[in-house]
């Protein structure tokens, strides 16, 4: 679970970096994207735009956090079954 959320995070990108589409875009040959709706940066928009940026940053350092916290979990348990089968095979 926690590898897929990373992967879903990872596809969709950074909000500010997302690609927009609006009802304003036109499509005249394919790979050639004309707008003719200008979005009009302003310091609102832009706080959003961090804060979506500092939420999405936060939720993959979480999830990558949770991936390396399982990773040592399982290697923690492999060291006590080697443990286990030394001290089974000195007997």
């Amino acid at each position: 679970q926690k590898t897929a959320r990373i992967q879903i995070l990872k596809k969709a990108g950074r909000p500010s970096e997302r690609l927009v589409s609006h009802e304003h875009c036109r499509f005249d040959k394919p790979q050639q994207h004309e707008c003719v709706h200008v979005r009009k940066i302003t310091e609102a928009a832009g706080t959003e735009d961090a804060e979506a940026d500092a939420e999405y940053d936060g939720a993959l350092k979480e999830a990558i956090r949770g991936v390396q916290d399982a990773v040592t979990s399982i290697n923690e348990h492999l060291e006590e079954v080697r443990y286990e089968i030394e001290a089974l095979e000195s007997v």
